[in-house]
């Protein structure tokens, strides 16, 4: 059983990046005989007995286990539908958005989350039909109440995340904003300096190739906070 791509190298496509029978492919993935080759140039990640191929351009593809922020668009008899910013919606059941029993005849959804409303939601399942089941059984989950949403492209989203979290961290101490990063490209900001924080996370969006980014950008937040106390 041989991987011929680690996790976090890029695939071309067709390109073969495990051979064997212990790991099945995923998304972005496709499996000939005893080997599993990329659908499309992008990054492969491993998850336990799966490997996908995440693509480095384009619309974002939902992926098992993301945790994602979307926009409510449909409020239904028992779920919501919900825009992920991707070419495929989510689905929301009632039963895994609260753990409250819900009356259908009686209780009104929009109580919980109305057309318009953004959440922070995690992907249960993908179906191979591309059905998305989504749910707010996560510590992270919630309903994104005021704040501002700043979109990136998906690929740059490991780049505003940092290395154990390091860039976000740092925009969020430097900024005293609170700061939520979707897998689908999807940045809540809330509270602090919301204009500057934006700022920065656009920022290493654009310079996502530079070498020590993390250093770069906690330079030029400190530039910034120091201008902005010289014009107060």
């Amino acid at each position: 059983m041989t991987r011929l791509k680690e996790s976090k190298e890029i695939a071309t496509p067709g390109e073969p990046i495990y051979e064997g029978q212990d790991i099945r492919p995923n998304s972005g993935a496709y499996k000939k005989e005893d080997k599993i080759y990329s659908k499309h140039f992008g990054m492969v990640k491993y998850r336990k007995n799966k490997v996908e191929v995440r693509p480095m351009s384009g619309r974002y593809v939902p992926q098992d286990g993301d945790t994602v922020i979307g926009e409510v668009t449909r409020v239904s008899y028992s779920r919501w539908t919900v825009d992920l910013g991707s070419a495929y919606d989510g689905n929301l059941n009632i039963g895994d958005a609260t753990d409250e029993y819900v009356d259908l005849d009686e209780d009104d959804l929009t109580d919980y989350f109305d057309v318009g409303d953004a959440i922070m939601v995690k992907i249960t399942s993908v179906s191979e039909s591309m059905d998305v089941d989504l749910s707010m059984e996560d510590r992270r989950c919630k309903k994104l109440v005021g704040g501002r949403v700043v979109e990136i492209a998906p690929s740059k989203v490991p780049r505003v995340i940092g290395k154990k979290g390091t860039m976000v961290k740092q925009i969020i101490d430097k900024t005293g904003s609170n700061v939520l990063v979707g897998q689908n490209g999807r940045v809540w900001i809330s509270g602090g300096h919301e204009n500057l924080a934006a700022q920065a996370i656009k920022k290493v969006e654009k310079e996502a190739h530079t070498e020590g980014l993390t250093d770069k950008i906690g330079e030029w937040l400190e530039k910034q906070q120091q201008e902005n106390e010289g014009e107060q």
